[in-house]
Protein backbone atom coordinates (compact mmCIF):
# COMPACT_ATOMS: atom_id res chain seq x y z
CA UNK A 1 0.00 0.00 0.00
CA UNK A 2 1.60 3.48 -0.86
CA UNK A 3 1.26 6.31 1.14
CA UNK A 4 0.80 9.71 -0.73
CA UNK A 5 1.60 11.62 2.67
CA UNK A 6 5.39 9.89 2.57
CA UNK A 7 7.67 12.62 2.52
CA UNK A 8 11.08 10.10 2.27
CA UNK A 9 12.03 7.13 2.11
CA UNK A 10 15.94 5.86 3.37
CA UNK A 11 16.65 2.22 3.73
CA UNK A 12 16.04 2.75 7.52
CA UNK A 13 13.90 6.14 8.01
CA UNK A 14 10.17 6.74 6.76
CA UNK A 15 8.28 10.19 7.94
CA UNK A 16 4.91 11.12 7.05
CA UNK A 17 2.49 13.27 7.79
CA UNK A 18 -0.31 12.04 9.12
CA UNK A 19 -4.22 13.69 10.49
CA UNK A 20 -4.51 13.91 13.77
CA UNK A 21 -7.31 11.10 14.20
CA UNK A 22 -4.99 8.93 12.14
CA UNK A 23 -2.10 9.29 14.01
CA UNK A 24 -3.33 8.78 17.23
CA UNK A 25 -5.13 5.62 16.18
CA UNK A 26 -1.87 4.66 14.80
CA UNK A 27 -0.33 5.83 18.19
CA UNK A 28 -2.78 3.69 20.11
CA UNK A 29 -1.89 -0.15 17.67
CA UNK A 30 1.69 0.69 18.72
CA UNK A 31 1.42 1.42 22.46
CA UNK A 32 0.00 -1.89 22.81
CA UNK A 33 3.18 -3.87 21.76
CA UNK A 34 6.24 -1.12 22.53
CA UNK A 35 8.81 -2.03 25.71
CA UNK A 36 8.96 1.98 25.92
CA UNK A 37 6.19 4.81 25.40
CA UNK A 38 8.06 8.11 26.94
CA UNK A 39 6.68 11.78 26.36
CA UNK A 40 9.36 13.85 25.07
CA UNK A 41 7.02 17.34 25.86
CA UNK A 42 3.96 18.30 24.88
CA UNK A 43 4.34 18.32 21.32
CA UNK A 44 6.69 15.03 20.63
CA UNK A 45 6.10 10.99 21.74
CA UNK A 46 8.50 8.39 21.27
CA UNK A 47 7.75 4.65 21.02
CA UNK A 48 10.21 1.85 21.25
CA UNK A 49 9.48 -2.46 20.27
CA UNK A 50 13.11 -3.16 20.62
CA UNK A 51 13.78 -3.17 16.80
CA UNK A 52 12.32 -0.13 15.65
CA UNK A 53 11.22 3.62 17.27
CA UNK A 54 8.45 5.43 16.17
CA UNK A 55 8.51 9.58 16.75
CA UNK A 56 5.16 11.45 16.96
CA UNK A 57 5.63 15.03 16.44
CA UNK A 58 2.46 17.88 16.71
CA UNK A 59 3.12 20.60 13.68
CA UNK A 60 0.57 23.12 13.71
CA UNK A 61 -2.51 21.01 11.71
CA UNK A 62 -0.54 17.55 11.59
CA UNK A 63 1.06 14.86 12.84
CA UNK A 64 4.77 13.63 11.63
CA UNK A 65 5.18 10.31 12.08
CA UNK A 66 8.93 9.27 11.89
CA UNK A 67 9.97 5.33 11.92
CA UNK A 68 13.13 4.19 11.80
CA UNK A 69 14.03 0.55 11.85
CA UNK A 70 16.96 -0.82 13.91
Amino acid sequence: MENKNKMNNTTNKETYILDDSIAFELMDLLKAKARHFIQLNEYVYRLFDGQSVVTFTTLENNIQVEMVKG
